[in-house]
């Protein structure tokens, strides 16, 4: 079917380089929005926000001070079968009395796509598992039905493509990267007894969204490393629309399981994203699970008391030779006004910033190639907290020194955060960095479950599992699922092993497939959500004696379905 021209000239826009994507809260009035920001193109996600696109400047860089910080898409990045019984998932499979594998539930891959010739997604008979797969990059008439972007490929045509001599040639999808193809068979991989594999949820059906790069504009308003891989919050946000949408046509619940993430962010879960995570994982049917990231040990949190109006707090901050730049992020509480002094490596000194709100300066050191931006971006954000967003272009490598001025203290703490370790050279860090809340920030999420990650093989946590708990103090990680050397499929055929809290996001979103399908499917809570999945995980989870629980590491426990099980056949 051929795109209408309103379809291809948006197709255009929101893969142009030339046009800039904002998420934008607009309260269901879409004429009030138009007026607002008379948008070249926008597509609507569900009652509360819209993706809308407007032309970047002749130079092709986004002015900060135009937008307030909501309305800029954040960007993630990757966050890299004894675990299946570690987990208590293989009992639930093999039991007598339950014998749940998942079937009659869709599980939802966003992330990098999938292998689908892998015999870990097709049935013992070669027909795929895969009912359908949105690859963003690809672009051609088979759009989805709300986005006029990308091309989906249905479970007909990947049946063809299976068939042919030259499958590729049919269904060209394919995972570069490899971390989307094992995510999903961590989830839900066919049983492979000559190679020893098993997913959480071997009878689930899949669908994925290959996810497209995020724009070289966003790539370069947050500096990130080069050769990272980022994604667009935007496109995450469609990605999720459309897998409800598959949920939708195919009448099945949906468990998505989200393995990517960013280190920035106020960490109490009122961003954007989150809230419109709250908003799915409230729906009958649906349910999120999040990783927790990565971050532990890589000093990219730093945590500051002042205990008075004109007092100061002295941050250090070590940067790496090659550091191209990167965003960092103060974070106060909404009674707080804070202001900065800056020292570079070779003594260059920024006067105190005077916060004032919208306002910012752009200073470029006199003896240095450093440019500084630094403005207080607290306009608009929904928690109404005070942020103030610095930003180093070519920094001098070197100790570089931050005076944090109370302006007006009534709390006192404040956050700063660097991003996420793969958008930043690893010899960037804080000098004295504080080791808790740092999860990513879709991990402080309060609805969806979210994993931190251990090594089942000898019981500890990952040596950077990140920790808990939000900045508000709310509990996060939920439960800690196995992520280090995990056996799984890999492009090709094979089998590898992976590292990273997104391989104990998929353990989680396995083990909640598998709850889905018994609460749900079998009519025992008719309203099922990922509220209900979270809270049994929850109560399954398996402590260890002398730990307190719950705690920054682990949450409440270790994933064990088979304890959930358990625990469910006490209560009822």
């Amino acid at each position: 079917m051929a795109l209408t021209e309103e379809q291809s000239r948006c197709r255009e826009v929101i893969l142009s380089q030339d046009y800039a994507d904002f998420v934008v809260s607009y309260g269901g009035n879409l004429e009030v929005m138009i007026e607002a920001y008379d948008p070249v193109c926008y597509e609507v996600i569900d009652s509360q926000f819209v993706v809308i696109h407007r032309p970047l400047p002749p130079d092709g860089r986004l002015n900060p001070d135009a937008y307030s910080y909501n309305l800029i898409p954040d960007v993630m990045g990757l966050l890299d079968t004894t675990s299946m019984e570690q987990s208590g998932i293989l009992p639930v499979h093999y039991s007598p009395g339950s014998g749940f594998r998942g079937n009659g539930v869709m599980v939802g891959v966003i992330d990098t796509g999938i292998d689908y010739t892998h015999p870990a997604f097709r049935f013992s008979n070669g027909v795929t598992r895969v009912l359908s797969i949105w690859d963003q990059t690809i672009q051609s008439d088979q759009v989805p039905e709300r986005f006029p972007y990308g091309t989906v490929y249905s479970r007909e045509q990947i049946d063809e493509a299976l068939t042919s001599e030259e499958p590729f040639s049919v269904v060209p999808t394919r995972d570069e990267d490899g971390h989307g193809t094992f995510i999903a068979g961590i989830m839900a991989g066919s049983e492979d007894l000559a190679n020893g594999f098993i997913g959480a949820a071997p009878e689930a059906s899949i669908a994925v969204v290959k996810l497209k790069p995020a724009k070289e504009y966003l790539r370069e308003h947050y500096i990130l490393k080069e050769g990272s891989l980022a994604y667009q919050e935007t496109d995450v946000m469609m990605a999720v629309e459309f897998l409800r949408g598959q949920s939708r046509r195919y009448r099945m619940p949906l468990i998505i399981c989200i393995g990517i993430g960013n280190g920035l962010g106020s960490h109490d879960g009122t961003s954007s994203l989150s809230q419109y995570f709250n908003i799915v994982n409230n729906i009958t049917g649906i349910g999120i699970v999040a990783a927790a990231g990565n971050e532990l040990g890589k000093a990219h949190h730093y945590a500051g008391f002042i205990s008075r109006a004109e007092d100061s707090n002295t941050v250090e901050l070590r940067v790496g030779e090659g550091e191209r730049g990167f965003q960092m992020e103060l974070w106060g509480s909404l009674a707080d006004v804070f202001s900065v002094e800056v020292i570079s490596p070779e003594g260059e000194r920024i006067a105190r910033s005077q916060s004032r709100l919208g306002q910012s300066q752009r200073v470029r050191l006199l003896f240095e190639e450093t440019e500084i931006y630094i403005a207080d971006k607290s306009a608009g954000l929904s928690g109404g907290q005070f942020l103030m967003v610095l930003q180093l272009r070519n920094p001098t490598p070197g100790i570089w020194t931050f005076r944090v001025f109370g302006d007006r203290i009534l709390n006192g703490h404040f956050n700063l955060w660097l991003p996420m370790e793969k958008f930043i050279r690893e010899d960037t860090f804080f000098l004295s960095p504080e080791p808790d809340v740092t999860l990513v920030s879709i991990a402080t999420t309060s609805s969806v479950v979210v994993t931190s990650n251990y090594n089942h093989y000898n019981d500890s946590l990952y040596i950077h599992s990140s920790r808990g708990f939000t900045s508000e103090g709310f509990i996060k990680p939920d439960v800690a699922a196995p992520g280090v050397n995990v056996y799984g499929p890999v492009p090709g055929g094979g089998y590898g092993q992976r590292t990273g809290s997104s391989i104990s996001a998929a353990h989680g979103a396995g083990a909640a497939a598998l709850l889905m399908e018994w609460g749900l499917l079998n009519q025992i809570i008719n309203n099922m959500d990922g509220n209900d999945i979270r809270r049994l995980l929850i109560q399954g989870a398996a402590r260890k004696t002398g730990e307190v629980y719950p705690n920054q590491g682990w949450g409440y426990g270790t994933l064990n379905l088979k304890n959930t099980f358990e625990t469910l056949r006490v209560v009822r």
